[in-house]
Formats: structure tokens, C-alpha cells, sequence
């Protein structure tokens, strides 16, 4: 099925899709307090491992909702 998901363009990540990518997750304890709270999450992909944040030098943010962002951080 991977070799299959190669080839296609995908428009919508479904959880099935997920179950297949996706090995497993490690979620740590939360560190700070208030706004200045952190939290490390790994996730290791089948046959890749896990994916180092390619950019260096720039801030990536998200903000996945109201009053939460997610920052990715370099190791």
C-alpha cells in the first residue's frame, strides 16, 4: 500500500492513511507554566524514522486553535 500512496497525490489524510505512516508517537511530560508551557512530541514514521525539522534558522508556528500554537523547535 505504501508504494501505491507514492505515486498518488493525496487531497485528504485520513486516519487509515495515518495507521499506515505513522509507527508510533512518544508524548512527554509538559514542561513551564502558563503561556510558557512546552511539550516534546516524536513521531517516528514507518520505514523513515523520525524527521528532523529541516529549517534551522526559521520560527515554524501553527495555530491549531484558539489560545493554542504549536511550535516546532530544533533539537
Amino acid at each position: 500500500m505504501l508504494l501505491a500512496l507514492a505515486i498518488m497525490q493525496m487531497e485528504t489524510l485520513t486516519p487509515a492513511l495515518l495507521n499506515e505512516l505513522i509507527e508510533k508517537i512518544e508524548v512527554h511530560s509538559i514542561e513551564g507554566k502558563g503561556k510558557n508551557r512546552t511539550q516534546k512530541i516524536i513521531i517516528h514514521y514507518r520505514f523513515i524514522g523520525v524527521i528532523e525539522n529541516p529549517v534551522k534558522e526559521e520560527k515554524i508556528v501553527l495555530e491549531a486553535r484558539q489560545g493554542v500554537a504549536v511550535e516546532y523547535l530544533t533539537a
